[in-house]
């Protein structure tokens, strides 16, 4: 069984699997392959792979980017490239680079127009946009608000549809050119997912543009993905030739693992498999 969507302590601020565990984990849950996929860091793959290796998991190497297409954002799953290429800890560095300068530039613009800010010195580190967003949505009214959203999420609506160019994340084809450059698979994670006006479920033109700038799968097994969702997202991965891929996105041993079967991701396991060690071949029914 597989799952391909797994967060470490290397997902800054908000994971807490640590690598032992996770391997261990994993083999008891009767998992055969598990992937890295943190938040724009590769930094837990090596250790993953190392301890899968000593419970008899396989670890693909993987890391889940901020990008955006067609101003909307996205996260890009990128599978198999080696962790430490030095094009792909350029990629990551320039998500974490980016937020930052676009955090430094909110925090002089909001109060000049008059926003309040406050609680961000008290974070111990460098804010980026989404705490600047949370501290604007929980100090001041902002038009367009939904009742009862979260501040995080209302914070960054209003930047995003009220302040265009606020909040420059990097392209998707960027992540792609990358990710293709280095022989990997690019995989759009959680289309489905719903989380106010900066994670809209994806529709047929989204993947239509997407698989344009080069996209080779959609994250289709995800656990929040309804019955209509998933047979919407089974039929755009046919008409566009996507390969589909699955996981839990765990960030917490309390958050379960996913048990995809791996029939259900075979043509991924297979481009995968030339990307993992020779002694340990991604198992493939029929292969």
């Amino acid at each position: 069984m597989i799952d391909l969507h797994i967060h470490t302590t290397a997902t800054p601020h908000h994971s807490s699997w640590a690598p032992e565990a996770l391997a261990s984990a994993a083999a008891a849950a009767g998992l055969h392959v598990i992937a890295a996929t943190d938040h724009n860091s590769t930094a837990s793959v090596q250790a993953l792979q190392a301890a899968g290796a000593r419970h008899g998991v396989q670890v693909v190497s993987g890391v889940e980017l901020d990008s955006a297409c067609g101003g909307k954002l996205w996260h890009t799953l990128v599978y198999g490239a080696d962790p430490v290429a030095p094009a792909l800890l350029a990629l990551c560095a320039a998500v974490f680079e980016r937020n930052a300068a676009d955090a430094r530039r909110l925090l002089a613009e909001l109060p000049a127009q008059g926003f309040r800010l406050a609680g961000l010195d008290a974070l111990g580190r460098a804010p980026n946009v989404a705490d600047v967003a949370t501290a604007l949505a929980r100090l001041n009214q902002l038009p367009g608000r939904v009742p009862g959203e979260g501040d995080e999420e209302a914070g960054m609506g209003f930047l995003l549809t009220r302040m265009p160019g606020a909040y420059r994340p990097l392209g998707v084809d960027e992540v792609i050119a990358v990710a293709h450059s280095l022989g990997a698979v690019a995989v759009l994670a959680h289309p489905g997912r719903s989380k106010g006006v900066y994670a809209v479920p994806a529709d047929d033109a989204d993947i239509e543009a997407l698989v344009e700038a080069g996209l080779d799968g959609i994250e289709l097994f995800y656990p929040s993905h309804s019955a209509e969702q998933h047979e919407l997202y089974g039929m755009l991965a046919a008409k566009y030739g996507l390969l589909v891929s699955g996981g839990s996105d765990s960030h917490h041993p309390t958050q379960p693992l996913a048990s995809v079967a791996p029939e259900q991701v075979r043509e991924l396991l297979e481009r995968l498999g030339g990307t993992m060690p020779a002694r340990a071949p991604i198992p493939v029914p029929g292969g």
